[in-house]
């Protein structure tokens, strides 16, 4: 991919050592490679090389291996400062993750777990900000309202000198404190689904409310998905399930069963920029039914609302969990035998 605005480093060496200019570009990654990683696999134990299997969202059925550090990636994308903050903030989301995924005793965490602890807490919604604000997506989007002549964004004087022309970065430091805010305050549901599950280069969707104008109003009000990897995620209730469900009210688990989770990979499926990504052994293509429309790219001249959703699920009910093994193991389809045929 090529970015949209590049900047260049230029690092000159003084008259005394010669005039030779380099230039340095940085490699910025739009989806962290601490989450591809959870969806991806290593050729060799132990090894620090990472794959996973990549689509084109225009050609589904050609998925390509690649490695984990090659894509979702764009030359000079966010530029070295930027990209320093990205980065610390990735690192301290890690335990968070660990917390949520990597209880021995189940597939989802026991009560000494979930709810997340509040520091642990805050560096996760931190981390889903960020990824709501960087991707390739928003830099589209907001590009196209500047070229309609809306999407100006208002920027404290005390940060314009850091954030500069680059309407990504604007964005990006004038919504992440109060959009984290806004995650960290609602109430979590964390799920299991039966069916495996995708990501994209466009992680978290916004249900019904992905590309609203104000960003920080949708994503207090609408559903909010993040598959965490082949077969859990992160539900964000919308205010109306908040507000006729008590049990929604707060922190909860919850489980798709059976063909179910192919909602959450349809959701990521029409919000993503060009790609989607799964694990090898963890394939959802083909149970999914992708017959509707993905949500409308403006900046190409597409037109209308995109796809609207209605989620509806139970609650699990406290202390309940899900073995391990359903995170590595699928039972075979179900036949009818003759004996059980009508």
């Amino acid at each position: 991919m090529t970015g949209t605005t590049s900047r260049v480093m230029l690092l000159a060496k003084t008259a005394a050592h010669g005039s030779q200019v380099e230039a340095r570009l940085t490699n910025d990654h739009t989806v962290p490679q601490m989450y591809l990683r959870r969806f991806g696999w290593q050729r060799k134990p132990r090894s620090k090389q990472w794959f996973i299997a990549a689509r084109r969202v225009e050609e589904l059925g050609q998925p390509f291996e690649a490695n984990v550090k090659n894509v979702a990636a764009v030359t000079d994308f966010y530029g070295e400062q930027l990209e320093k903050l990205l980065c610390q903030l990735e690192g301290d989301a890690v335990p968070a993750f660990d917390a949520v995924l990597e209880d021995p005793r189940g597939a989802l965490p026991g009560p000494d777990r979930w709810p997340l602890k509040d520091d642990l807490r805050m560096k996760m919604a931190w981390w889903i900000a960020a990824q709501i604000v960087r991707n390739v997506r928003q830099r589209r989007r907001l590009l196209h309202l500047a070229s309609e002549g809306t999407g100006q964004l208002a920027v404290p004087q005390s940060i314009k000198s850091l954030a500069g022309k680059d309407l990504q970065v604007r964005f990006m430091v004038d919504q992440l404190a109060r959009m984290s805010w806004s995650i960290f305050s609602r109430p979590w549901g964390l799920g299991f689904s039966d069916l495996c599950l995708w990501t994209g280069d466009v992680p978290v969707v916004v249900v019904n409310g992905h590309d609203d104008e104000n960003q920080l109003l949708a994503t207090s009000f609408w559903d909010v998905v993040l598959p965490l990897d082949p077969h859990r995620f992160l539900f964000l209730p919308n205010w109306s399930d908040r507000r006729d469900d008590p049990q929604k009210r707060v922190d909860h688990l919850l489980k798709m069963d059976q063909g179910i989770g192919q909602i959450i990979s349809a959701m990521v499926f029409e919000a993503a920029d060009s790609h989607v990504f799964c694990h090898r052994d963890h394939d959802p293509s083909r149970h999914l039914d992708l017959v509707g429309p993905r949500l409308p790219r403006p900046w190409t001249g597409e037109t209308g609302t995109g796809p609207s959703w209605v989620i509806e699920y139970p609650v699990m009910e406290p202390g309940w969990t899900i073995e391990r093994r359903w995170l590595t193991e699928h039972p075979p389809p179900q036949e009818t035998s003759e004996s059980e045929s009508p």
